[in-house]
């Protein structure tokens, strides 16, 4: 059996896509989701998104990490 190409599929799915906006998960998102924290969520023009999750599982919220020297990391909880 051939192991998944993760980054080629992801590549397939946003490739392309422009960024409307940085926003966070909503407090009942958040409920919603059973999280702890409010998450960073990237969203695109055409509606879709991605959000940080601290693991593959969706257990809770995570921190999305920049090459950006101005903003190195776009937290978690972020207000």
């Amino acid at each position: 059996m051939a192991m998944r190409d993760w980054s080629g599929d992801a590549t397939k799915i946003f490739k392309g896509k422009t960024v409307s906006r940085i926003e966070y998960l909503t407090d009942k998102e958040v409920d919603d989701m059973l999280w702890y924290s409010r998450a960073p969520v990237i969203v695109f023009t055409d509606g879709s998104w991605i959000i940080a999750s601290a693991d593959d599982e969706g257990n809770d919220a995570g921190a999305f990490f920049t090459s950006d020297n101005k903003m190195s990391v776009i937290p978690v909880n972020g207000r």
